[in-house]
């Protein structure tokens, strides 16, 4: 399948392959240039494209910089990535660039991903990141509009920081913003995601605000943007507009579902995807950033429709989000906290990874299947992927297939090429109490809802109606979650 948005430019300097050394001393000097209108005017004089000719030496660049990415994942650096995912909408990325600059004097790098606009902001980046010098703004033109999810993806893609936060274009920050969010997401191993609170939103971060001016807001936030542990609390939502979270949390949880249109909701399952992690959401009540409110998509005269078809779409893969979260047992240490989100999906079924690759996933390994695959698999991204341990062994496509089909002459797999699975059987779908059951390692698991069990195939597999009773005994296990719609190889 065609990668979504394949053909986009990446580079520091927008320019697939492209880089510029700016010296020292003009990278002084435009530090201190006020850059919000002369950047906007300048913005259509950017250098023309190079000769086609230049157009091989730009691919081999792009290519060599996408091979070193791919080796670098998982390595950190001790700063914050800051990812805007961006469509149209040129002066209010520029403004909010300017306020991230004014304001950040914490180590940070801003990665941007432009949903293919139509109005300069791949001229105006270009000229943007020689104003923050080398390494501090890197971006990816994408040549269709990937909505907030695959945006946000490609940046997380991107990404090198120990903490990742995700910030939308039509925002401004404030003195002392990061390090106030930093500070209480630093609370506790247990906090997952933090944000701030706004002037422009909706549910809990919503604050009334006295200002009538962007001058009379700044002066205000410096007030009120003094630390207070007091003013944090937890929530049981939070709002995509600004997001803080470890990189870690990313690596167990994996990437935002692309099954949301645009924009709405993909944050809403974000945050339960980090609560069946047992991690926590705060409001930084001392981090205030304005929100000027949804310039991006609230143009879209379609907008009330993909809302609802993104509520409709939330509704089929979760059903009762509150019942979920109530699945995990907590009097069982083995369910109280999950190590990662691939603790709710099942073995016994196929994935395929970004290069295509068609892995065999069961208790907690991944073989790689030798030979063509025809039953269902199921995209995953390289971060979740990562966390089944690989096997030094091959599976053959036939004894994979024996396993999916639950035959009980289903060969065991080996773990490294000396262990094996141990005597427990493949994994099998039975009918329990009117609903879909999965049975691995010596426990039956709720297989969540239709969507769980059509992302991952299972309705397909064969029923084992004489294995019923039998299943029926066995203690609960995890509930079986749908993973998240990757349209692109991530």
């Amino acid at each position: 399948m065609p990668e979504r948005g394949q053909g986009g430019r990446s580079s520091v300097s927008g320019r697939r392959g492209a880089s510029r050394t700016v010296p020292a001393a003009a990278s002084n000097a435009m530090k201190a240039v006020p850059a919000m209108p002369s950047l906007a005017a300048n913005a259509a004089d950017a250098p023309e494209e190079a000769p086609q000719t230049h157009a091989p030496g730009w691919q081999e660049g792009f290519d060599h910089g996408f091979e070193a990415g791919k080796a670098a994942l998982g390595q950190r650096w001790p700063g914050t990535s800051i990812i805007i995912p961006t469509y149209n909408k040129r002066d209010y990325l520029v403004r909010c660039l300017d306020s991230i600059r004014r304001h950040t004097p914490e180590p940070y790098e801003i990665i941007v991903v432009d949903n293919a606009s139509a109005d300069g902001t791949a001229a105006m980046l270009e000229t943007y990141s020689l104003l923050l010098g080398p390494g501090k703004l890197r971006f990816r033109v994408m040549d269709r509009n990937l909505g907030f999810a695959g945006a946000v993806n490609r940046g997380l893609m991107m990404a090198r920081g120990d903490r990742l936060l995700l910030l939308n274009n039509d925002t401004l920050v404030t003195e002392r913003w990061l390090d106030n969010l930093t500070a209480c997401l630093e609370r506790s191993p247990f906090a997952g995601i933090v944000g701030p609170v706004t002037n422009f939103i909706s549910g809990s971060q919503l604050v009334k605000v006295p200002y009538r001016s962007i001058k009379g807001m700044d002066v205000w936030a410096r007030g009120r943007n003094k630390p207070d542990s007091r003013r944090w609390k937890e929530t049981a939502r939070l709002t995509g507009f600004c997001m803080l979270m470890r990189r870690s949390l990313w690596e167990a949880i994996g990437y935002f579902d692309e099954g949301y249109q645009v924009g709405n909701y993909e944050d809403d399952d974000f945050c339960l995807r980090a609560r069946l992690l047992s991690l926590r959401l705060y409001i930084a009540g001392d981090c205030f950033i304005h929100h000027f409110g949804s310039v991006t998509v609230r143009e879209e005269a379609r907008m009330t429709a993909i809302t609802e078809s993104n509520r409709l779409f939330y509704k089929a893969k979760w059903e009762d989000p509150a019942g979920v979260l109530r699945a995990p047992s907590a009097k069982d240490p083995e369910l109280a906290k999950p190590a990662g989100e691939a603790s709710f999906y099942p073995g016994g079924v196929a994935a395929e990874g970004a290069d295509g690759t068609v892995w065999w996933l069961e208790r907690g390994v991944r073989w790689k299947i030798e030979g063509g695959w025809e039953l269902p698999s199921v995209r995953l991204g390289r971060p979740v992927l990562s966390s089944y341990r690989p096997a030094a062994a091959t599976i053959a496509s036939s004894i994979a297939a024996s396993r999916w089909r639950s035959e009980k002459s289903a060969p065991s797999l080996p773990l490294d090429g000396e262990s094996s699975t141990g005597d427990f059987p493949p994994p099998y779908a039975a009918w329990l109490n009117g609903s879909l059951a999965y049975v691995e390692e010596g426990r039956r698991r709720t297989v969540l809802n239709p969507a769980a069990a059509e992302r991952w195939g299972l309705h397909l597999k064969p029923l084992m109606p004489e294995a019923d009773a039998a299943a029926a005994l066995l203690p609960a296990g995890l509930p079986v979650i749908a993973p998240p719609l990757l349209y692109q190889r991530l």
